[in-house]
């Protein structure tokens, strides 16, 4: 058959679809669409072949102790929650009390310092990885697929 495709599908539609990701109506337009038009198809025949090949890619498994440590029962998860919690509490009170005395002139620069070092370290980290996690979104290859 000829190609009457002026031009082909997204790669972000044809990958949702080699990963069974896309609804239903959408997945039957892709195939069909796929059946007619020969420059898609071949597309979608490289994606398939590239998918496999990284299925069938072989890689050690890392021992138990390389694997990052996360909760592993509820009250860990719990404990390490509250810590978070506390940590953050902590830093907010901190903050704003030399923040206070940094305005009321009655804080030593090197006390305030110390005392706003930490918090502030942690909310510029804070800061840094939500930048990192909105712009993420913003090439997310999937973002336009729904399930």
């Amino acid at each position: 058959m000829a190609s009457n495709c002026k031009r082909p599908f997204d790669e972000e539609l044809l990958s949702g679809y080699i990963d069974n990701a896309l609804p239903h109506h959408q997945a039957q337009r892709v195939r069909l669409h796929c059946e007619v038009c020969s420059s898609c198809r071949e597309l979608h025949d490289q994606l398939l072949s590239m998918r496999q090949a990284a299925l069938d890619t072989q890689f050690p498994v890392p021992d138990d102790q390389e694997w990052p440590e996360l909760p592993r029962t509820r009250f860990s998860g719990f404990s390490r929650s509250l810590g978070w919690l506390l940590l953050t509490s902590w830093s907010l009170v901190i903050s704003s009390y030399a923040l206070w005395r940094f305005l009321s002139q009655t804080g030593d620069p090197l006390e305030i310092f110390l005392v706003l070092g930490l918090p502030g370290a942690f909310l510029l980290l804070f800061i840094s990885v939500l930048l990192d996690r909105l712009s993420e979104l913003k090439t997310d290859r999937y973002r336009g697929v729904h399930r």
